[in-house]
């Protein structure tokens, strides 16, 4: 049996539109005649999320009470066990598996917590260490959508909901979040994901068509 697809929505900062654009690549993909498997990460409520969920509370500090590689941990083992106990079946039986963050979050957010001198060797690290040492499965396709900073944390501000841990230790943080977007940037390009601009002139795209652009890249895939 041929094996599936793994797709990973990702995003420069926190409030681009991740989470809206991976329902949308859902339907499309389902109405393709494709089987979707779709999750967001972290994982919360569960046991192998619970460490995420403390930290992003605030309750081990802030983002630089603990070394990167620890808090990269925390985020490892949640997708190691979700891999292995739920996604990979259902990769290996052929469905698409859609995600909304992965490891690729960690290549952002926790590769800004180093010395720009070390990034790149933390960048093969966390790829070598999640898709090799434990065996989760390396993105066939990373969408990265980006905007200006100013704009995306507007959007973020303004919106009404959170997919996990409201106003976390990340959001709080204007300075860090800044860090995240410029290491974004560099993180992609370096990996060579499929970078979408979701603005024109300082003004974000309509979310249908930031869709239109996204589906046309999955399936050049």
């Amino acid at each position: 049996m041929e094996k599936g697809k793994l797709i990973v929505v990702e995003g420069a900062c926190d409030g681009i539109g991740k989470s809206t654009q991976s329902a949308y690549l859902k339907e499309a993909l389902k109405q393709d005649g494709r089987i979707i498997t779709s999750h967001h990460f972290p994982t919360y409520d569960t046991a192998q999320g619970m460490l995420v969920q403390k930290y992003l509370n605030g309750e081990f500090g802030t983002t630089n009470s603990l070394s990167p590689y620890v808090i990269h941990n925390f985020y490892a083992i949640d997708r190691a066990v979700t891999w292995h106990t739920i996604l990979k079946e259902r990769y290996e039986s052929g469905e698409v598996i859609l995600l909304d963050r992965y490891t690729t979050s960690s290549l952002i957010y926790q590769t800004a917590l180093v010395n720009f001198s070390e990034r790149r060797s933390f960048i093969d690290y966390i790829c070598d260490f999640e898709y090799n040492k434990m065996g989760i499965k390396e993105p066939d396709n990373v969408i990265f959508l980006t905007a200006p900073f100013d704009l995306v944390t507007e959007m973020r501000k303004k919106r009404t909901g959170n997919d996990g841990v409201a106003n976390d230790i990340h959001e709080r943080d204007l300075k860090y979040m800044h860090q995240v977007y410029e290491n974004a940037q560099y993180v992609a390009e370096y990996l060579n994901w499929d970078i979408i601009e979701c603005s024109r002139d300082n003004e974000m795209l309509s979310q249908e068509k930031i869709h239109e652009e996204v589906l046309k890249r999955v399936l050049q895939k």
